[in-house]
């Protein structure tokens, strides 16, 4: 999830250098996405919904398992595929509103701030088992992290 994010926001700040055009200043605003996503109450709200749905979903599953011994292995196992359905889509749908909700608050802090483009502070990549967290050193840009946290109140 997390990644995901921070590759967008990457990616989304390096179209917006290049569209602005060299004639013009740059601005530049960093974020530290991961700090976002702990302090800001909006993402806690989306994050603690889509936990009480997974609740749901385990639960579901947990009962699966109790009827395994009742059931056929073709009915098992098209119950336990559209329980991970269910997950998958849970999954989906709490990215979705991380991203929905990201990209308007940026969208409003760039914009308030005159920002040119706005570059994650760190980066956050996976390989497999392993988690590389890459810190960046941004200077002359300007900090938004608090800015986007007070607008996620």
């Amino acid at each position: 999830m997390k990644i995901k994010l921070m590759l967008v926001i990457a990616l989304v700040t390096l179209m917006s250098v290049f569209i602005s055009g060299c004639g013009s200043e740059t601005k530049l605003g960093y974020l530290d996405a991961e700090r976002v996503m702990n302090e800001a109450p909006q993402i806690k709200t989306i994050r603690d919904n889509i936990d009480a749905k997974n609740k749901e979903i385990e639960a579901k599953e947990t009962d699966l398992m109790s009827k395994k011994a009742t059931m056929s292995d073709e009915e098992f196992k098209k119950a336990q595929m559209d329980i991970q359905r269910q997950y998958q889509g849970l999954d989906m749908q709490y990215k979705s509103q991380v991203k929905n909700t990201m990209d308007k608050v940026l969208a409003e802090v760039s914009t308030e701030k005159e920002l040119s483009a706005v570059v994650p502070k760190t980066l956050v990549r996976s390989n497999g088992m392993q988690v590389q967290k890459q810190e960046f050193v941004v200077q002359g840009g300007i900090d938004i992290t608090d800015d986007v946290i007070q607008k996620l109140q």
